[in-house]
């Protein structure tokens, strides 16, 4: 996940939160969706940041929703900047005037088979498709072009229209993913494997499954401004895991099916290291010149591995 110095966000699918980071902290502004009237303005100052400076934006968005603002429990989705052109007041017609570099060109125009404008996607977000038999997916999205994009990043181009109409056609919703309060979660990751998350007093504890349930690996991430779909993100990037769609799966399933295959012992499986050194410290070893202990035209038995 990239470092972002502003971003806006749709809450409760009701009003946009622009952030932008300034010499003082976090500048916030809140316009109205239908009306895009201003509605708040104000500051988020260094003390209420990281004082690493990272993760400035979800630690202010976190701040001005968990401090500032009366609503409920809360569905943040991430738009691009983009969207405050429509929208005077937010000041981004005279930053284009002035040629604003940080003024992103590159996003993901979702729309409807009538070619309506339903949300913009910043490049390298996530979208979520609920399809018509219960199940969900999310995927990066990527800008090709205007009227293009890859989805989940192997390859799978759409014409945007395209792309409308076959999700129309099968009864899918899609829409920036929505951020979540979630404290744990999980998804199938393809045929890659599972991934599950949990928060903990520092941030963030995550499994990688394989395909059978054994732990591929494992650790924590101490990010707790991160929603879990942002820490999701970071993971599988660190990984090389970010490609591909991720089917929401349900967190307890996981865990069950992980207790399972601990059980059965499949976790306790040598690796593939662990059989090299064994190899290599086998007591016997093969007297014909062409041989070795790995690959031995003997029976296995004559060796001692």
């Amino acid at each position: 996940m990239g470092v972002q110095s502003e971003a806006v966000y749709l809450l409760n699918d009701e009003k946009y939160l622009h952030l932008r980071e300034n010499t003082s902290g976090v500048g916030y502004a809140t316009y109205d969706k239908l009306t895009l009237l201003p509605l708040e303005k104000g500051q988020i100052p260094f003390e209420h940041l990281p004082p690493d400076g990272r993760n400035a934006i979800p630690a202010a968005r976190n701040w001005f929703l968990f401090e500032l603002s009366d609503d409920p429990r809360k569905a943040i989705q991430l738009e691009s900047i983009r969207i405050l052109d429509n929208i005077p007041d937010s000041g981004i017609r005279k930053r284009r005037v002035w040629d604003d570099p940080s003024i992103p060109t590159d996003d993901v125009r979702l729309i409807d088979s009538n070619y309506k404008d339903l949300y913009r996607v910043p490049n390298g977000g996530v979208i979520q498709m609920d399809y018509s038999d219960g199940s969900s997916y999310t995927a990066r999205v990527e800008h090709l072009d205007e009227y293009h994009f890859d989805l989940g990043g192997l390859y799978n181009t759409f014409h945007i229209c395209q792309f409308a109409e076959i999700m129309e056609r099968n009864g899918t919703s899609y829409y920036p993913e929505i951020q979540t309060q979630d404290e744990q979660g999980a998804w199938k990751l393809g045929g890659k494997g599972y991934i599950a998350i949990q928060s903990c007093d520092d941030g963030w504890d995550y499994t990688i499954y394989h395909s059978d349930f054994s732990v591929m690996d494992g650790g924590q991430l101490t990010s707790p401004e991160l929603t879990i779909q942002e820490v999701r993100e970071e993971i599988l990037e660190a990984h090389h895991m970010e490609k591909g769609q991720r089917l929401i799966q349900d967190y307890d399933f996981i865990m069950d099916k992980a207790a399972e295959a601990e059980e059965l012992g499949l976790n306790s499986h040598p690796s593939t290291l662990e059989k090299l050194v064994s190899l290599a410290s086998a007591k016997e070893k093969c007297d014909a010149p062409e041989c070795s202990p790995a690959g031995c035209r003997k029976v296995r038995d004559a060796h001692e591995l």
